[in-house]
């Protein structure tokens, strides 16, 4: 989510898909969580075909921080890394593992105590809070290692590069994509954990030019991508498949890396835009609301779902759900808005 919103200005497209991807992260949830009241395979089929067709948001986010932060260009000293990204992130993670802690003790106990903050507190350091929270650490560990990063980006070649992304794809996406499909465990690997360097060093890539897609190419990349997914939502829930729902939901599927990597590069044709028009305006205020939202609309989402167990499906099913979608981004949207205005929130928001 957006962690460089006033030196991206001048990249509007970045701005743009940052936005997007923070509304289909929500529309993603919304529907991941309606899915609990589906009544039947129709419904169950087309609320997580819509929930797999936005898997692109996360990766295009981390595409967008490596095409800023991989710039050497930009001075990116430790102090700035730690003082600012790193304990950002610390902070975020910090702050929201406790207010969720809080928020489910007053709903299970009625109570709030200084258990919930301890309860919080370990959530944050053992990872055991709501399952969204992943991200902070994720964003941590790649700042960690930025500087190494840079390192590269700073003195490798085009061929270096495009070899580096090539050595990620097949050991990180293509042969976990076939080891789950065979059932067969490969001995073949190279020492990275996740497949999110890869998409650090892909939105790079694409961002300085050395990896070029033409826009109607990166267009029909995400049609027939997303296509191919929603097949195969509906495919692995017809048959059971375990293996290919697994696949489904990891961004590090070939068909998902392909689809992430095609919206990058489409978006990377935006180049201009009115910024007196209130879309491009309101896509602007969303990019720098976009971690905070991220953050916190799974409140809502929660609170609908799971505490007032609202079933969308007694009320109109696939447009409640959208509508319900909308509401919530509307409602994070305001409130990180308002809570912005606040200079020390805006810090860690």
């Amino acid at each position: 989510m957006s962690t460089e919103s006033k030196s991206c200005q001048n990249i509007q497209y970045i701005s743009f898909l940052r936005a997007v991807a923070c509304i289909a992260i929500v529309v993603l949830h919304t529907f991941y969580a309606a899915d609990a009241y589906s009544p039947g395979f129709t419904e169950h089929a087309v609320m997580l075909s819509v929930r797999n067709s936005m898997m692109w948001a996360v990766p295009c986010f981390v595409m967008a921080t490596g095409s800023l932060l991989l710039d050497n260009s930009r001075q990116m000293s430790y102090k700035k890394i730690f003082g600012k990204y790193i304990l950002r992130m610390a902070a975020a993670l910090i702050i929201f593992s406790v207010l969720f802690s809080f928020f489910d003790s007053f709903v299970t106990d009625k109570t709030i105590g200084i258990k919930a903050i301890a309860d919080g507190l370990a959530d944050a350091v053992k990872g055991t809070g709501w399952k969204h929270m992943w991200y902070p650490y994720l964003m941590i560990s790649l700042y960690l290692l930025l500087p190494f990063y840079r390192m590269i980006s700073g003195s490798a070649g085009k061929k270096d590069l495009l070899f580096l992304l090539l050595i990620y794809f097949v050991f990180l996406s293509l042969v976990p994509a076939i080891e789950t499909l065979a059932g067969v465990k490969s001995a073949f690997y190279i020492c990275v954990y996740t497949v999110y360097p890869f998409y650090l060093f892909m939105g790079y890539a694409v961002h300085t030019g050395q990896i070029k897609i033409k826009r109607i190419l990166s267009l029909i990349l995400v049609i027939v991508c997303t296509a191919v997914l929603c097949i195969l939502t509906v495919y692995s829930i017809k048959n059971n498949n375990s293996a290919v729902t697994s696949l489904l939901g990891s961004y590090s599927f070939p068909l998902i890396v392909l689809q992430s990597a095609g919206m990058f590069s489409f978006a990377c044709g935006i180049k201009h835009a009115d910024k007196s028009n209130f879309f491009t305006a309101f896509l602007n205020q969303t990019d720098k609301c976009s971690f905070g939202i991220y953050l916190i609309h799974m409140l809502f989402l929660k609170l609908v779902f799971a505490v007032l167990k609202f079933n969308p499906f007694n009320y109109g099913g696939f447009i409640t759900v959208f509508a319900t979608s909308v509401a919530v981004l509307a409602i994070s949207f305001f409130t990180v808005w308002i809570l912005r205005k606040i200079p020390a929130v805006r810090k860690v928001l």
